[in-house]
């Protein structure tokens, strides 16, 4: 099933795209196979994400699966399809494949996952690469690549160690083992558990999308780069961004409007 309201974002098959108010839901629409990633979507998928951020009028962008799963990583057909080929082939098609992490994780607007079951394997680091993570309480994560002989991808790797640390990171992916809802939410995999994750996840994504957008940008791009940066650096980018911040109309405007919320308090 293949569904587009953007004319910018292209349609490829396994992926169902709509956008209202701003938000871009871009759901995994492979429930007979747990939303795994088949041809389509491993050549396509980053093409539609980097669509959708350079989309004006897409200020979120919302990532969900339909049928109880999020994604289950790569469809074996499409893994069986890769045996064979040469290395210079697997390393041109694995950069095409594993850009969609990095045009998640790049992404200037803030984006979500709704968490609903299995998020393993390229699931797992699609899920990770995203800024805010809410999981239903049976979702799990999962990188099982070594007991197919693999290690990890699309990412996982650096994604599982940001999110978790090194040691926690190690363990998972050597072991392959199921992290479910409540250890994934106590150590940073999952950001929220919610008994419906796609409504909670569209409830914060309309408040973010009604948000100024500049400082949403500004403000992701802050925390994003903060990471190589000494105290006494950041302070002054974050001094770069408040002057222009404050000279921006919208400021007056949300400055008022805020006042008149703290005034009813």
């Amino acid at each position: 099933m293949t569904t587009i309201a953007h004319p910018d974002v292209p349609a490829i098959d396994g992926l169902t795209v709509t956008v209202d108010n701003g938000v871009a839901v871009l759901t995994f629409d492979r429930p007979h196979r747990r939303n795994a990633l088949h041809r389509p979507l491993l050549d396509g998928l980053a093409q539609v994400v980097a669509a959708a951020n350079a989309a004006e009028d897409i200020r979120v962008l919302l990532l969900t699966g339909r049928g109880g799963a999020f994604c289950a990583g790569g469809d074996l057909d499409a893994l069986a399809d890769m045996e064979g080929e040469s290395a210079e082939a697997a390393r041109s098609r694995m950069r095409r494949e594993f850009a969609t992490s990095t045009e998640l994780s790049r992404s200037p607007k803030p984006t979500i996952a709704a968490i609903e079951g299995a998020a393993v394997g390229a699931g797992a680091a699609l899920a990770l690469a995203c800024d805010i993570r809410i999981g239903s309480p049976a979702a799990f994560f999962a990188a099982p690549f070594v007991s197919m002989a693999l290690v990890p991808d699309f990412g996982a790797s650096w994604l599982l160690s940001a999110a978790a640390g090194t040691a926690r990171a190690t363990e998972i992916a050597l072991t392959g083992r199921r992290v479910g809802a409540d250890e994934a939410l106590g150590i940073g995999l999952l950001h929220r558990v919610a008994d419906h994750p796609e409504t909670t996840a569209r409830e914060v994504a309309a408040t973010l999308a009604a948000a100024p957008g500049d400082a949403v940008r500004a403000t992701k791009a802050l925390v994003a780069g903060s990471a190589g940066r000494t105290l006494a650096q950041q302070i002054e980018y974050e001094i770069d961004a408040q002057v222009h911040a404050l000279a921006d109309p919208a400021f007056a405007t949300h400055r008022a409007a805020w006042a008149r919320t703290v005034q009813r308090r």
